[in-house]
């Protein structure tokens, strides 16, 4: 849900830019505020990504992310 509404803010910042202030249209302007709205929400909420692992490594030690395909 977070993905989906983070490309709905760029597409509309990017849209109510090239639509609304290059082109003029009234309407892309305001989705475009409205867009900056929403961002600005976002990092005022301070929604930060959970932490799903975390462990101290000595030196000379490493881990190995690797990503394996749904089945």
């Amino acid at each position: 849900m977070r993905r989906l509404f983070r490309a709905a803010i760029r597409y509309g910042l990017r849209a109510g830019w090239s639509r609304g202030v290059l082109d003029g249209n009234r309407a892309w302007i305001a989705v475009g505020g409205v867009a900056v709205l929403g961002h600005l929400l976002g990092r005022v909420s301070g929604a930060e990504p959970d932490v799903v692992f975390s462990e101290k490594l000595a030196p000379g030690e490493s881990f190995r992310i690797t990503h394996l395909p749904r089945s």
